[in-house]
C-alpha cells in the first residue's frame, strides 16, 4: 500500500512540474511580404523580437530561429496564425558579447 501511495505522489510532483504546451511556431505561418492570400485577413500588430545567436550554428539556422522565435510571439501575443517578416538583421556583438539578430514582423489572423 505505501508503494502505491508513493507511486500516485510522484505522479502528481510530476505532473505539477510539467510545464504547459505551447502552439508550436510551425502553426503560424510565414510570409515574406504581404500577398493577396492576407487580404480576407485581420491585421493584428507589429511583432518586434531579438534572439542571441548560438554559437554553434551557422548564420543561417540561427536566422531560422530567430524566425521561429517571432513565429512563437506572434501566437504569444495577438494569437496569430499568419505571420510577414519585414526585416531580420544581424547585429555583430561586442567584445565578449554574443551576436544578436532582431527581427519584425507583422501579425494577421486570418479565418
Amino acid at each position: 500500500m505505501t508503494r502505491i501511495l508513493l507511486a500516485i505522489g510522484s505522479l502528481i510532483i510530476i505532473t505539477s512540474c510539467a510545464q504547459e504546451p505551447v502552439k508550436e511556431p510551425a502553426d503560424v505561418t510565414s510570409h515574406l511580404r504581404v500577398n493577396k492570400s492576407l487580404d480576407e485577413c485581420q491585421r493584428l500588430g507589429e511583432v518586434r523580437t531579438t534572439y542571441e545567436t548560438d554559437k554553434e550554428l551557422d548564420q543561417f539556422e540561427n536566422k531560422i530561429r530567430a524566425q521561429e522565435k517571432m513565429k512563437q510571439q506572434a501566437y504569444d501575443e495577438y494569437r496569430a496564425d499568419n505571420i510577414v517578416f519585414l526585416s531580420t538583421h544581424l547585429v555583430k556583438g561586442g567584445f565578449r558579447e554574443p551576436d544578436v539578430i532582431s527581427g519584425r514582423g507583422l501579425a494577421y489572423k486570418c479565418y
